[in-house]
């Protein structure tokens, strides 16, 4: 075999272990994630219900305040019905009185029922982070040792791509233009050996005599007309 091809074949041999290297850390991310998604849900509802907490004590405070101003014209409309004059007077007083006396009853009512919803609340909440440092406690382990191993493919496959570089430069340059081009294309092999009865050995396609003999003296890089790969003898 030719020495260009063989350097070839070195190249498209690295390509595949960079190829490989990359699978298995794009396989990280995926593994990460199912590792990382309970703790993440938890951290969500946690937070979710931390919010609602906020906005409950605020609409708490909303609605004390808005029964404390229904409470003041409670006391007007008290002063009203002392001096009323008749019983006309008498009864539209009392109408609005009786009116406001119900909407602080309902402020109030709501503001109970929204305390006693975050007590409950707090209570869930404080449950929930219970559950969330345990949650981060059993899966920083794991999700530690991913991380090394993550780490430690990183640190492999910055090697692999040095070899790669260090390579190509000491390839001719238009071999390694022509290998380039035909990785980029839509077949996973760069070179294929011809086979015995002179097909290609990636698309099975019977090669022309002529460059059947082109191949065997090793002058050139010859690729197959069906699928453009480079050929070689082996």
């Amino acid at each position: 075999m030719h020495e260009r091809h063989r350097a070839l074949l070195e190249l498209q041999e690295q390509d595949r272990e960079i190829e490989g290297a990359e699978k298995r850390l794009a396989g990280f991310i995926p593994e990460l994630e199912t590792l990382e998604a309970p703790v993440q849900a938890l951290e969500r509802e946690t937070e979710t219900l931390r919010t609602r907490l906020v906005e409950m004590r605020q609409e708490v405070r909303r609605l004390e305040h808005a029964a404390e101003e229904k409470r003041e014209r409670l006391r007007r409309y008290q002063e009203r019905l002392e001096r009323v004059r008749n019983a006309r007077e008498e009864a539209a007083a009392r109408t609005e009185f009786d009116l406001v006396r119900r909407a602080v009853e309902a402020d109030e009512q709501e503001a109970l029922q929204l305390m006693d919803q975050g007590t409950r609340s707090d209570l869930k909440l404080d449950e929930l982070e219970k559950q969330l440092v345990k949650a981060r406690s059993d899966m920083e382990p794991q999700r530690e040792q991913l991380l090394v191993a993550r780490a430690q493919l990183e640190g492999e496959l910055a090697v692999l791509r040095d070899r790669r570089q260090n390579h190509v430069l000491r390839l001719d340059p238009a071999a390694a233009r022509l290998y380039e081009r035909v990785r980029a294309g839509r077949t996973r092999n760069v070179l294929a050996a011809l086979t015995q009865d002179g097909a290609c050995g990636n698309c099975f396609s019977l090669v022309p005599l002529q460059q059947r003999a082109e191949i065997r003296r090793e002058e050139s890089l010859v690729r197959c007309e069906a699928c453009g790969v480079i050929l070689y003898v082996s």
